[in-house]
């Protein structure tokens, strides 16, 4: 199964042939950043893993004084690995933890005033987030000439922005209401 950037590349690339710039200024324009950074120096090495392994090839051309640029298309291969790719992610469970999942298992680590002020901050990024995805959502479903798979993917953004909301107010409600912080390792499994 291939990487997530690895897949939206070959996604983008299912689409029409792209150069590695168009690439990444189509995925500048799907902000993906909200929801997974990438920097493009990450994309330019994946594209150049993606044509060694035969999953997408190059063609070459030159547009008049410009310099010579690759215009990349998938191979058979790849229209194969990324379908496989798409099913495994489709089908399998949630597999990943976030960094928000190592934060909260280790914040004991940090004092109760620190992670009271970062989720300050992290809360009110959350709710600026979710009005942009809200104000998005509204605008596909408004247009309706968009593909469902852009709705689906902001609705999804959306629901993990709440969730991770709900964490947040909870952790924090906790920590203002705890007196005294637990001594016991987070990796101690045992139930007594």
């Amino acid at each position: 199964m291939l990487s997530k950037l690895s897949a939206l590349i070959l996604g983008v690339l299912s689409e029409k042939e792209l150069n590695p710039y168009e690439i990444t200024k189509m995925l500048k324009n799907l902000e993906t950043t909200s929801w997974f950074p990438i920097a493009d120096s990450t994309v330019y090495a994946t594209i150049k893993n993606l044509n060694k392994s035969g999953f997408i090839e190059g063609r070459k051309e030159k547009l008049g004084n410009l310099p010579e640029k690759t215009f990349y298309c998938l191979t058979e291969d790849g229209k194969k690995i990324l379908k496989e790719t798409l099913e495994g992610f489709l089908s399998q469970p949630k597999d990943e933890i976030s960094k928000i999942d190592v934060a909260l298992l280790l914040n004991k680590n940090l004092t109760k005033d620190k992670i009271i002020s970062l989720l300050k901050k992290k809360l009110a990024d959350l709710e600026s987030s979710l009005f942009k995805l809200r104000k998005q959502i509204m605008t596909y479903e408004i247009d309706g000439k968009r593909p469902i798979s852009g709705l689906m993917l902001l609705k999804h953004q959306l629901h993990l922005s709440e969730a991770e909301i709900k964490t947040l107010k909870e952790l924090n409600r906790q920590l203002n209401i705890q007196k005294n912080r637990s001594t016991k390792s987070v990796f101690d499994l045992r139930m007594n």
